[in-house]
């Protein structure tokens, strides 16, 4: 089954590095900009839309789109950006499709810096999100763009943030320079590849429970919960409870909410077993029971921080 995959990121944040590996690494991946440059400079119908939205000082004597003038432009306008995207984005929308259409590649990739602003994450079966710090983000288009700190600022801050984005559960990629960028492409490539299960038995809701606390053994926040803990244990009772909330089995009879009342436990250990649950549901499983595995775990949280009044 093809999977398509959306690429996305601030400016500076590195999506072109990524997609060239991607691309030495033989995945086909589809460059919007590229494309909608592409475009711009081939439709005449186009052109004269552009022309009659930002007027004939959109090109140049030669028909060559003058960039520089009309970024000003929209930049200043936001009404007149709205509209310039909507000449453009279903034209390169469009020919995403057929390029996914004659791809014979399990995954496809497609870079777009708006997916989320426009809504056209949806048309994806997971998204990427390459981040990396505000700081290095700065000095890597002062090299690439030659502009002023002050200009890329502005542009930054008319973007979305990561946090904004990494609301819509994201697969994040950090481009920071220290973490080593390969081999999370590597990872994310192996976990996209995987067959996803249907949780829908005691098998699916062992793996499910196994890759879970895999990750939060792993995790910084959450581990001191669990250092003293008996696995060989423990797990067998998550698994009997989420056999018992997503599957209807019997067996189980603790109050699981009870039993975490009396942990210093504070909003961002909730946030972050909710993440990580998210993260591992979102890798190895699809299906209704995916979305209800949130809803409950969300209500898990959600009840149990009501009753510690860490609202």
């Amino acid at each position: 089954m093809k999977k398509v995959i959306g690429i996305t990121g601030g400016i500076g944040a590195g999506k072109s590095l990524v997609t060239s590996i991607l691309q030495k690494m033989g995945f086909p991946v589809f460059n919007s900009d590229f494309e909608a440059k592409k475009i711009v400079s081939t439709s005449r119908e186009v052109q004269l839309e552009i022309i009659d939205l930002i007027g004939k000082e959109a090109f140049d004597a030669e028909g060559i789109y003058n960039t520089e003038y009309v970024s000003k432009i929209v930049f200043e306008n936001p009404l007149k950006l709205e509209s310039l995207n909507q000449l453009i984005h279903p034209r390169v929308r469009k020919n995403f499709s057929e390029f996914v259409i004659h791809s014979n590649s399990k995954l496809v990739f497609g870079e777009a810096a708006i997916l989320y602003e426009t809504g056209a994450y949806k048309n994806y079966d997971e998204v990427i999100l390459v981040t990396a710090p505000i700081e290095i983000r700065i000095e890597r288009c002062i090299k690439r763009d030659n502009l002023s700190r002050k200009n890329i600022i502005a542009k930054i801050n008319k973007q979305w943030t990561d946090d904004e984005k990494i609301k819509f559960n994201p697969i994040v990629l950090k481009n920071d320079g220290k973490t080593p960028l390969l081999f999370q492409i590597e990872q994310i490539i192996s976990s996209l590849l995987i067959k996803k299960k249907a949780l829908k038995s005691r098998e699916d809701v062992g793996l499910l429970v196994q890759k879970f606390y895999s990750l939060v053994l792993n995790d910084k926040i959450l581990t001191p919960f669990f250092k003293k803990l008996d696995f060989d244990n423990h797990l067998p009772k998550m698994i009997d409870f989420w056999c018992f909330v997503l599957l209807g089995e019997t067996g189980y009879t603790t109050n699981v909410i009870e039993k975490h009342l009396n942990m210093p436990l504070k909003a961002e250990h909730f946030d972050q077993w909710l993440k990580l649950f998210h993260q591992t549901l979102n890798e190895y499983f699809e299906g209704e029971n995916v979305e209800i595995a949130k809803q409950r775990a969300f209500t898990i949280a959600w009840t149990t921080k009501s009753k510690m009044n860490i609202i």
